[in-house]
């Protein structure tokens, strides 16, 4: 289950809905099992069910309070500092802002944000890595690596070789409605974010060039397309293992 299905499906119950909603609107205090159960008449077994349901999916977060008569600590319940959304087709407008603030902060030129939009798409491709035994060698190891985090950028991606060069393909841009004003200059964000990604997850595969599809959704197109080929460090064309 994809992040926004597990998100959804969380708060696609009424009655935790409207748990979840009457602790949002007090974001600053805490609550107990008892305090939910008997605002919303529920068994106490009930109660602590679906705020569990809501810790884990990281609406919620908890802490513990020990009480005056040395027995068990009583679990609190508040509002998670996390800022939790989800929709779909999946919008990361909060990571266009954060570029866009990086690029500014370091001098704002069109060259900035390009840089800033790279190295951010880098550090992103090492936390992918993270939990990897190492950077993939093969072909077939790297597009799925590569398939996984598109998905988890809610790029509805389809991703495959093709003629020795791995096609990316983008159905969903999460920047789509922002790129209004000037959909070259996020489009050229967006895309040396993507960029940076993909330099990380490939390096096993050799050197990486990108070439850009003639289809992009910025200026109307269905989809955008990247083919991305390798080349030893002495330009020749890397042979990708299975």
């Amino acid at each position: 289950m994809d992040r926004d299905h597990e998100l959804s499906a969380v708060l696609a119950d009424d009655t935790r809905y409207h748990i979840y909603r009457a602790i949002a609107e007090r974001p600053a205090e805490d609550v107990t099992v008892a305090e939910i159960a008997k605002r919303f008449g529920l068994h106490p077994n009930v109660a602590r069910m679906h705020l569990a349901k809501l810790e884990q999916a990281g609406f919620l977060a908890t802490d513990f309070r020990r009480t005056s008569g040395g027995g068990r600590p009583a679990k609190l319940y508040r509002l998670s500092d996390l800022v939790v959304t989800f929709g779909f087709p999946p919008r990361r407008y909060e990571l266009l802002s954060r570029l866009a603030l990086e690029a500014l902060s370091a001098g704002g030129s069109r060259g900035d944000a390009v840089r800033v939009c790279r190295e951010a798409g880098a550090a992103e491709g090492r936390r992918a890595l993270a939990g990897e035994v190492s950077v993939p060698q093969g072909a077939a190891a790297a597009a799925a690596l590569v398939r996984r985090v598109a998905e988890d950028q809610g790029l509805l991606p389809e991703v495959s070789w093709r003629d020795g060069a791995l096609e990316v393909v983008v159905n969903n841009c999460t920047f789509r409605e922002l790129s209004g004003s000037d959909p070259d200059l996020v489009c050229a964000m967006h895309r040396a974010f993507l960029e940076g990604v993909l330099e990380v997850v490939t390096a096993g595969l050799g050197r990486l060039r990108i070439s850009p599809g003639d289809c992009r959704i910025s200026s109307g197109g269905e989809r955008c397309e990247m083919l991305c080929t390798f080349s030893s460090d002495g330009g020749r064309p890397a042979a990708a293992g299975r």
